[in-house]
């Protein structure tokens, strides 16, 4: 009768506890610190909770809504993820662990065998962290299966010499309550104990509950006893222990009972959720991140964290932007008044994000003298054309470029002052002519060709009939007959004393020649029909100001002063150029202020004018050395 009363009345304390432990439950979800690095992103970890304790599986992104600042934004990633797990078994010893079955086998023994076949079965991917734990200390602490797998074998307590007490879960909440080496890892406890007769087990356990509760601790119970003491007073308490943090409640009371794999505790606290939603942020500061979750166990709101983020706008920079850009007619064609080269100018940018955070561009824009020249709304965001097919007239420039991000933040870059110079062709008759020069030459060749053929076969015509007259006449003329004639020597003409004929003799005068001129050319650089620049004096200046300028060259290409040319003392011919915008070319290379030597041959280019400079007396060219070969046998 006395063991019926005290069954009814574990039972009646159990079932009271259980209904106020299912009663305090409540879903919840933990939201661990935001990581702002991936920015615009923003990614943190999550862990969702039933109202049992149990992690809510199976979640998408559809049932999470992100509150940034309060606002709530789209969840564009939800992962569910494997971690490894802070797993501490502790044995509580007492005399009923130690109680064999038929085949001569403790209960504790078999405990080891279900923890041996667990252990030897984790996966090696997410290695757990394991400890063993008994009222005298930790036995090993925070080690892998392997080696918590040698400590516990290695375990021979003396049951039966041993008072059950609450020190080792005490003990076990202290090791499983230091920080986690990884985000995520969830903690757990695997208690192994008899019942206990401590008067005192209530308070004892409500602090203990407490502590784990507070450490996030998932305490699982098993109550390895006899049937007497499976209603008693602490194995409801027990039982409420694991209620309370999460865990589960398992009573062992016969000696051939089985037990649960360990794993199907630890396998749910390894899981959680990777999120990830894009960020509406446009201000550097500190912000607030939660999460909303639908979940099959009702709508749950997380706690809340903060993040600091420091968010500037895009930084365009040119590269190598041009500063001066000369137009002018082909080289091809110099005479053309109607296209200019080049058409077009590249632009290159590149865009840096000075506070870190790279993120994509919507648009990228060129303006020249605050006039939008060039935009780009679609990648490659750094290269711009700028036409030029409408700047026909010299002048200073601005050019300047802005970028647009994905944010809406904008910023423009520093101003670039650019010239652009147009050097027009020559116009007028003289400017046509020199451009057909070639197609008139050979008009007027063709014509003059087609008007002496004409004129020979005229005057071949007219000698014929003249020659046929003249035959007829002679036939019936006595004077035209053949007679024979004497022919006398011919007299030595006289010459004088020097040797010249006395009739051939006359005075020639000596004229100075220069040794060296500049001989135009057109534009096929062909001799063109003009006297060449002879190049007498020590030193020549060229431009199109007769006031400047030793030698006038009446072009608009030219500068007043363009040019200078020096003779050294060696008779060596030296051109530099007087700072020009068209420049001096020499051999189709551009000189500067510094003198360049000529050499005979030597093309030279005032602006758009071309001179073969040439020397009266030009060294003698090496001749070939030919190597004759014996010939082949």
């Amino acid at each position: 009768m006395r063991k019926i009363f005290f069954a009814l009345l574990g039972l009646s304390l159990l079932c009271g506890w259980g209904l106020s432990a299912r009663a305090q439950g409540q879903a919840r979800a933990d939201l661990y610190p935001a990581d702002a690095s991936g920015f615009p992103t923003i990614s943190a970890f999550l862990d969702v909770w039933d109202g049992s304790g149990r992690f809510v599986s199976g979640l998408k992104p559809g049932d999470l809504a992100a509150l940034e600042d309060g606002q709530p934004l789209p969840v564009q990633e939800l992962n569910e993820m494997t971690v490894p797990a802070q797993i501490v078994v502790a044995v509580n010893p007492g005399p009923s662990l130690g109680t064999r079955d038929s085949q001569g086998i403790t209960r504790f023994q078999r405990i080891v065998q279900t923890l041996n076949a667990w252990a030897q079965a984790l996966p090696a991917d997410t290695p757990d962290d394991l400890s063993l734990v008994t009222i005298a200390g930790p036995i090993i602490s925070h080690a892998s299966a392997k080696d918590w797998l040698v400590s516990l074998n290695s375990f021979q307590p003396d049951f039966r010499a041993t008072t059950p007490n609450l020190q080792s879960l005490s003990i076990a909440i202290d090791t499983v309550s230091i920080p986690t080496p990884r985000v995520g890892m969830k903690r757990a406890i695997l208690f192994i104990t008899p019942h206990m007769d401590d008067p005192n087990i209530d308070s004892l356990m409500a602090s203990l509950i407490e502590r784990a509760v507070q450490n996030r601790v998932h305490v699982f119970v098993w109550f390895v006893d006899t049937d007497l003491y499976a209603a008693t007073t602490s194995a409801a308490s027990f039982n409420m222990l694991a209620s309370q943090t999460g865990g589960e409640f398992f009573s062992a009371t016969a000696n051939s009972v089985q037990y649960p794999n360990p794993d199907s505790y630890f396998a749910p606290l390894r899981r959680m959720y990777s999120v990830k939603y894009n960020s509406a942020v446009v201000s550097g500061g500190s912000h607030t991140f939660s999460v909303d979750i639908k979940s099959p166990v009702g709508e749950i709101k997380s706690n809340e964290q903060t993040f600091n983020i420091d968010i500037q706008p895009p930084n365009p920079i040119f590269v190598s932007p041009p500063l001066q850009i000369v137009r002018h007619a082909p080289e091809d064609d110099p005479y053309n008044d109607k296209v200019l080269v080049p058409a077009a100018q590249e632009i290159n940018i590149i865009v840096e994000f000075p506070d870190g955070h790279k993120r994509d561009l919507v648009s990228t824009t060129l303006y020249v003298d605050g006039q939008i020249v060039a935009e780009n709304k679609t990648a490659p965001f750094d290269t711009f054309t700028w036409d030029l097919s409408n700047y026909n007239l010299s002048g200073d420039h601005k050019i300047l470029v802005e970028a647009v991000d994905v944010m809406g933040l904008s910023k423009t870059s520093m101003e670039i002052p650019v010239t652009v110079t147009v050097i027009q062709p020559p116009r007028g008759a003289a400017a046509f002519f020199a451009r057909y020069r070639q197609y008139i030459t050979i008009g007027a060749v063709s014509f003059a060709g087609l008007a002496l053929l004409l004129i020979l076969f005229m005057g071949s015509l007219r000698n014929t009939f003249a020659r046929r007259r003249a035959a007829q006449q002679a036939q019936g003329d006595p004077l035209t007959q053949p007679v024979i004639a004497v022919v006398e020597a011919p007299v030595a003409e006289k010459t004088t004393k020097g040797g010249r004929s006395a009739t051939a003799k006359a005075t020639t005068r000596r004229r100075v020649e220069a040794p060296a001129y500049l001989q135009r050319l057109t534009a096929d650089l062909q001799a063109a029909p003009v006297k060449p620049i002879p190049l007498g004096e020590k030193e020549i200046t060229f431009g199109s100001d007769p006031v400047q300028s030793t030698y006038v060259l009446d072009d608009p290409s030219l500068a007043p002063r363009h040019a200078r040319l020096t003779q050294n003392e060696d008779g060596n011919y030296l051109l530099a150029d007087a700072g020009t915008i068209a420049g001096t070319w020499v051999n189709f290379e551009p000189i500067g202020k510094e003198s360049r030597l000529l050499q005979h041959g030597d093309v030279v280019h005032f602006g758009q004018l071309a001179f073969r400079f040439e020397l009266k007396n030009p060294p003698a060219q090496a001749e070939p050395k030919i190597n004759k070969e014996n010939p082949a046998e």
